[in-house]
């Protein structure tokens, strides 16, 4: 608690909120002028572009039903999908399926490729169905702890990519006051080629809060740091869906140049773990390093989840056989 507080005080002492939200499936909005569109991310208008798609300032994919955006064209939201929002996807799919968090289709299904059959998990509205081979285990028992441990194969993805679409989400949620401040951010975001650099270092701060948390609310938030504060990154965002939350910095060209090289102790951004803490579990933080340009193949994921039974857990047994888990 102690450390909460102290985490609290560090972000009232040097950084304002300059936008905050919290969306669930029912709440709709729309960020931007719908009567004067520029794309916000390549600077063009009509007829140069069209803005005939919606523009979602959340990635679907990450269950965001409610926020949009009036200033992002057709052919950058392309671009934005078919690229770095897709590394996000794959990176992000196993964790989404295990949480529940419903894509644009509903909660993703996680398989074994090939003609074979494989293992399989997926949600039938009601609860996670897992099929397991024996030789081809993807999660372990321990009854005495009641815990179920995942060993996931992420689909391929780039790191650097993901960074990137993390950053493209602070990009658009900023006020339109802020853009100017980060055209450095902008036109690496769009860069294709993720062996260009622009950063040398950028650590990402994860928070992961055990115990079942709500799987469509989403809580997104904007940091900047006061005009009399130096020596701290100029911004920030901070995501969060299910039990997940995420701080990315947003460099800016602007503000950040005195602290280039510099070696800077941040606290992460206070959230809230789940009201029964004393049972849960604190909130857990570490540092995830995306800086990587190289596409990952056969990434795994490990995930390890808790379990509640008043009754006996069966284990599957040792067969060549689909093994099933509900």
């Amino acid at each position: 608690m102690k450390k909460q507080e102290e985490n609290i005080k560090f972000y009232e002492t040097n950084y304002d909120i300059i936008g905050q939200w919290f969306l669930r499936p029912t709440d709709k909005m729309v960020l931007g002028d719908m009567a004067n569109r520029v794309c916000r991310f390549c600077g063009k208008a009509k007829p140069y572009v069209t803005f005939k798609k919606f523009a979602h300032a959340i990635p679907e994919l990450l269950g965001n039903k409610s926020i949009e955006n009036a200033y992002e064209c057709d052919t950058c939201n392309e671009e934005f999908g078919k690229g770095i929002e897709n590394d996000l996807g794959n990176w992000s799919k196993p964790m989404r399926t295990l949480i529940r968090i419903r894509g644009k289709t509903g909660v993703p299904t996680l398989k074994k490729g090939g003609d074979k059959p494989g293992w399989r998990i997926e949600y039938d509205q009601t609860k996670l169905n897992i099929t397991s081979y024996e030789n081809d285990p993807i999660f372990e028992m321990d009854e005495e702890k009641k815990l179920v441990t995942f060993k996931l194969r992420r689909d391929p993805y780039t790191p650097v990519a993901v960074l990137k679409a993390f950053m493209k989400i602070g990009l658009t949620l900023l006020p339109d006051k802020e853009v100017g401040n980060f055209s450095g951010l902008m036109a690496w975001v769009r860069e294709k080629d993720h062996s260009k650099l622009y950063l040398s270092q950028c650590p990402v701060i994860y928070t992961f809060r055990p115990g079942p948390m709500p799987n469509d609310l989403i809580v997104a938030c904007v940091l900047r740091r006061r005009q009399n504060i130096t020596g701290f990154p100029y911004a920030f965002i901070v995501l969060g869906y299910g039990n997940e939350v995420f701080q990315v910095p947003l460099p800016s060209d602007n503000h950040d140049g005195q602290i280039s090289g510099q070696s800077i102790m941040m606290l992460p951004f206070p959230v809230p773990g789940h009201p029964d803490s004393a049972f849960y579990g604190e909130p857990m933080c570490d540092i995830l390093n995306w800086m990587d340009n190289q596409v990952k193949k056969g990434d795994i994921a490990t995930i390890q989840m808790g379990y509640e039974s008043s009754v006996p857990v069966e284990l599957p047994h040792a067969s060549q056989d689909g093994q099933s888990m509900a």
